[in-house]
């Protein structure tokens, strides 16, 4: 296992400030930076926080990334169909599972008690969104069982139809609407 990173021992304070600052700079000012680091009494050099300020860009681009992903999915369900909302809805769900799993694994090197603060806050976000999953696919199921009913409907009312029109009995009607599955 790698050595912790110095930036990892910063105090949170300093560890937000040193964000912001690296924000506003636009990821740029390493050396100036590693020298107000110094200033506030720790020895970081300019390449842990360039590798601090790349890794921190780099979430920042991908979460930012996501954003526009998902408004540019709340624009295009507005024409979907409920079958297409809900399998896009399935996904949505498995990127959230995936974003959380990537935190957990981003929690490597951290502390026990910071550990110990975050992992039932993600735990519970997990479990909710598994129940959001399973919520999704009772309604899938339920929609799909009542597509096929109606389409069941529909072929036994065209059977029907067909049955009448070549003369057939309302007796053998009501068979032929019975072998589909269907009630009389």
């Amino acid at each position: 296992m790698p050595p912790r990173s110095a930036i990892d021992t910063l105090p949170d304070s300093v560890l937000s400030a040193l964000n912001e600052r690296l924000i506003g700079a636009r990821f740029s000012d390493y050396e100036g930076l590693a020298a107000w680091l110094q200033e506030q009494g720790f020895q970081i050099s300019r390449s842990a926080v360039h590798r601090h300020g790349s890794a921190l860009q780099a979430a920042m681009e991908k979460s930012i990334g996501r954003a526009r992903e998902r408004m540019e999915i709340a624009k295009a369900m507005g024409g979907m169909s409920n079958e297409d909302k809900a399998a896009l809805l399935e996904a949505s769900e498995m990127v959230a599972i995936d974003q959380l799993m990537d935190v957990l694994e981003g929690m490597q090197g951290w502390d026990l008690e910071d550990k110990a603060v975050v992992i039932p806050k993600l735990a519970r976000a997990i479990s909710t969104v598994g129940r959001g999953a399973v919520g999704s696919a009772q309604w899938r199921k339920d929609f799909e069982a009542e597509a096929q009913r109606k389409a069941r409907e529909e072929a036994a009312q065209a059977a029907s139809a067909a049955a009448k029109a070549e003369g057939v009995s309302e007796a053998g009607v009501a068979r032929i609407r019975e072998a589909l599955g269907m009630a009389a």
